[in-house]
């Protein structure tokens, strides 16, 4: 008797080792895993690869069955970034470096101010997304036929706030105005109101008076559609 007593308590005492470490290893979950998943699809990066420091990691391990991450800024800047953890009802906040290593945009040579930038102008290198200038350009056809606004020299990260569109219209111009309409075309000139670039819409006031919208093509004329 006392033999099967002791054979029980002994399968008893395994069985609930058994079971605590089973709810040991699933109410521990991988934190840097689950950030990555959450920042790669955050972060339209693409095939870059993306590092993730956790500058305030948790103090002890914590039950989160389904954790859930948010980005405590409007901006999804790289680099240093606050995030909010929610398990539960209970809230982390922990301070993260998001590293990313892709290609980026900068000049081959030395641009002159008011250069309309050809793609031999450009070249493309590969590093540390997380430490350039906000909206560094990563793809040539982003920047050429636009205007350097100020002087580019060699290997500088080129920004969208370095340039301007060309403008294909200008203010104050003479442009000639197409209206397309149902079983019709017709076209008068117009007065341009403002600068344009190929696919922009632009006002323009015809020589009667009337402000009319259209969109830019590529010789310069405004197409009205109705």
């Amino acid at each position: 008797m006392k033999i099967t007593i002791y054979f029980f308590l002994l399968l008893l005492s395994f069985t609930i080792n058994s079971v605590s470490a089973t709810v040991q290893k699933f109410n521990f979950f991988d934190l840097n895993k689950q950030l990555n998943i959450f920042l790669k699809k955050e972060y339209p990066l693409n095939e870059d690869s993306i590092k993730i420091i956790i500058h305030t990691p948790l103090k002890k391990n914590i039950y989160c069955r389904k954790p859930d991450f948010s980005i405590l800024s409007n901006t999804h800047n790289l680099g240093l970034i606050n995030i909010l953890l929610t398990c539960s009802k209970q809230h982390y906040y922990l301070t993260v470096e998001v590293q990313s290593e892709g290609e980026y945009i900068v000049a081959n040579r030395k641009i002159p101010r008011g250069t309309r930038i050809k793609e031999s102008d450009l070249k493309i290198l590969i590093g540390r997304l997380d430490v350039l200038p906000n909206n560094t350009y990563r793809k040539k056809k982003d920047v050429v036929n636009r205007i350097s606004l100020r002087e580019f020299f060699p290997l500088q990260p080129i920004t969208s706030f370095m340039t301007r569109p060309f403008w294909l219209v200008k203010v104050n111009q003479q442009v000639t105005v197409i209206i397309n309409g149902n079983n019709f075309k017709m076209s008068s000139k117009a007065k341009s109101l403002s600068n344009g670039a190929q696919n922009q819409n632009i006002r323009v006031k015809t020589n009667s008076g009337k402000i009319i919208n259209g969109i830019i093509n590529e010789n310069g004329e405004v197409i009205v559609s109705p």
